[in-house]
């Protein structure tokens, strides 16, 4: 399960988002799916523990919380911010287990940083035209 992550400027990634909204541009295949707009805001959440934690759910597959703690050695409350912060930005998915128990479910474990010069030119070139209308 690998992602590709875009590293491209915050004001790219706006006009890509909007473009895309507004049908002027249409994705390719190959694009990352996640962007971010350094590598250092991704070292951030694809630290070394991060990238060990979603290789383990994806190969212990945990049905709780609770277990994911004992497989661990983590503090829940510790596990439980990284999780949650792991799903808000798209790496976890946590699903109701059974009873009240949360079953966090890993989408990715490997990862390709990408930065492509000529998607940047593209876009530059699309937010010349927007300024200009």
């Amino acid at each position: 399960m690998k992602v590709r992550i875009g590293i491209m400027s915050e004001p790219l990634i706006r006009v890509r988002l909007l473009a895309i909204a507004q049908g002027q541009y249409k994705p390719q295949d190959n694009e990352p799916k996640i962007w971010y707009t350094s590598i250092s805001a991704v070292s951030h959440i694809l630290c070394p523990e991060n990238i060990e934690l979603l290789r383990l759910i994806d190969t212990e597959r945990p049905e709780s919380l609770t277990q994911l703690t004992e497989l661990t050695g983590r503090a829940k409350s510790n596990l439980s911010k990284t999780l949650k912060t792991l799903n808000e930005k798209g790496f976890v998915r946590l699903e109701q287990g059974h009873g009240k128990t949360i079953r966090p479910v890993a989408l990715f474990t490997d990862f390709e940083i990408v930065t492509d010069s000529k998607l940047e030119h593209c876009l530059h070139l699309l937010s010349l035209g927007q300024s200009a209308a």
